[in-house]
């Protein structure tokens, strides 16, 4: 791992600093925030499952505005240090809200934050992506090595934020979650000057008062209309449907302006990126089906140690910690001597592991249940081992395969509209998870009446994986060949002129 990353140049190392810190603030939110609403707020479990999906599926809508903000407008660095700052003072406004038991401030905060995560958690990846030639081999190994600095923040706040909402309050996770962002500013102001040389055009102009003033008035309207939004689930599908058509159409207007063979790259991102899209449904479950799962029907200890079971979302990073390096080892390795797998068969490599996770975990809960109707540790832990395996192929890649095959001036854009699929899976995977949703009637919870349901279910997110998987694998070639064959048309275009 340490040759993979002394090879790296020096802007992406100050990203991978910089993202640790800002991940132990955004994965402590997602740690708690919907247990938060059941235990603290009084929700019930449907409507916490709805409003975590209404929230994520928010929050990619104005990613793709994040996007085009920190292209066009006030530049990629400033859009990271604002966004930040944002994410401060809504994280602050949660843990008040959670002081005093008011829902609507919560609101307020979630939604806010997923504003303000709009502007600032893209910047990282796109400054990486400038950092780099298309054609630089260490790419692959770069965005697995960033991810695995994603998962390292993440992994530690998945395990510390539950333990301290548990023994404090949420107040206390929510008010420590926002120093990790203030950290995050301290560390990318200082060290700024890594990054002096890259960024969008608006990086290198200077931005007009008025212009300031105007986006903390479009942030402040779109975090109070986002809080209304949030709570109202079918009007936030409607709006995402609106909203990913229209993006779908600016991307089709722009690719119509490339080349022939940039035209193709961009239509196989957009057929991949639709695969990514089946993926995140299935990591969507972590913070609502599995983390439940964990709570009404795991045996809260493993080896005779006893564990807080919000905390087993903490497994997925753990198994991408441990497989980055490895993987981005061999990534590199296998590309320089020209016998790396396509990106396409990759994503299907992925989906197959997925399949594999929620599969072994119906298995457990239908076959391996005790008597008190609670299973073993061990068959989440395998799950999060299969997850992370598919998470590193597809998700990680994902940016990769953004960075590779669309344009540089298009990057930023696209990377929002990236998220902004990721809004539809959200939206899907909160549905989902309300077949699964202990009824509100119900008081204290029956692990026994709950296994089943889980069994179920998990069986046919695994068996809807599977199809998916196949369909990849066939499409895999054809894809494959797309790209390629854009790339020599590209490859004749560069002699023919020269």
């Amino acid at each position: 791992m340490s040759i993979a990353f002394s090879r790296q140049p020096s802007a992406f190392k100050l990203m991978c600093i910089i993202i640790m810190p800002a991940m132990l603030s955004m994965y402590g939110l997602v740690a708690i925030v919907t247990v938060f609403m059941v235990n603290d707020l009084g929700m019930s479990e449907k409507d916490a499952f709805l409003i975590n999906g209404a929230a994520s599926a928010f929050s990619t809508i104005i990613y793709a505005i994040g996007g085009y903000l920190a292209d066009k407008v006030i530049g990629v660095k400033r859009s990271l240090i604002i966004g930040n700052l944002g994410i401060v003072i809504t994280l602050l406004l949660l843990s008040y809200a959670a002081a005093i038991g008011s829902i609507p401030l919560a609101m307020i905060g979630i939604a806010g934050g997923g504003v303000s995560r709009a502007l600032a958690n893209n910047c990282p990846s796109n400054l990486i992506s400038k950092a780099y030639k298309k054609d630089d081999i260490r790419i692959d190994s770069a965005f697995t090595l960033y991810y695995m600095m994603i998962n390292v923040g993440s992994c530690i706040s998945l395990v510390i934020t539950p333990l301290i909402a548990h023994k404090y309050d949420y107040s206390t996770g929510f008010a420590i979650a926002a120093l990790w962002n203030v950290i995050t500013i301290s560390i990318f102001l200082w060290k700024r000057n890594l990054v002096k040389n890259l960024g969008a055009q608006a990086d290198f102009e200077t931005i007009k008062v008025k212009t300031y003033i105007a986006l903390f008035l479009g942030l402040t309207a779109l975090t109070l209309l986002g809080s209304w939004l949030i709570t109202h689930y079918q009007l936030m599908q409607m709006l995402l449907i609106v909203a990913l058509g229209i993006a779908l159409a600016f991307f089709i207007n722009y690719m119509r302006k490339e080349s022939k063979a940039q035209q193709k790259k961009m239509m196989a991102s957009l057929v991949l990126l639709g695969f990514s899209v089946v993926f995140f449904i299935l990591y969507k479950q972590m913070p609502t089906s599995l983390t439940f799962f964990a709570i009404h029907n795991t045996r809260h200890e493993f080896l005779g140690i006893p564990f807080d079971p919000v905390s087993t979302q903490a497994l997925n990073p753990f198994w991408i910690i441990i497989l980055s390096p490895l993987l981005a080892i061999f990534y590199e390795r296998t590309s320089a001597k020209g016998h790396g797998a396509s990106l396409p068969l990759k994503f299907a490599m992925g989906m197959i592991f997925c399949s594999m996770a929620f599969l072994c975990l119906s298995y457990g809960a239908s076959f391996m249940a005790d008597e008190a109707g609670r299973v073993s540790a061990f068959w989440l832990i395998l799950t999060h081992l299969f997850q992370g395996l598919g998470e590193l192929l597809i998700s990680a890649l994902g940016i990769s395969v953004l960075a590779q095959l669309v344009p540089n001036h298009m990057i930023g854009f696209t990377l929002g509209f990236r998220t902004l699929t990721l809004g539809i899976s959200a939206i899907i995977a909160a549905n989902l998870a309300v077949y699964i949703a202990v009824p509100e009637s119900s008081g204290s919870v029956d692990s026994l009446q709950t296994l089943p349901v889980y069994a179920s279910y998990f069986l046919k997110v695994g068996i809807g994986a599977l199809i998916m998987a196949v369909l990849m694998l066939v499409t895999a070639k054809k894809l494959n060949n797309l790209i390629t064959d854009s790339d020599a048309e590209d490859k004749e275009q560069v002699e023919a002129t020269s």
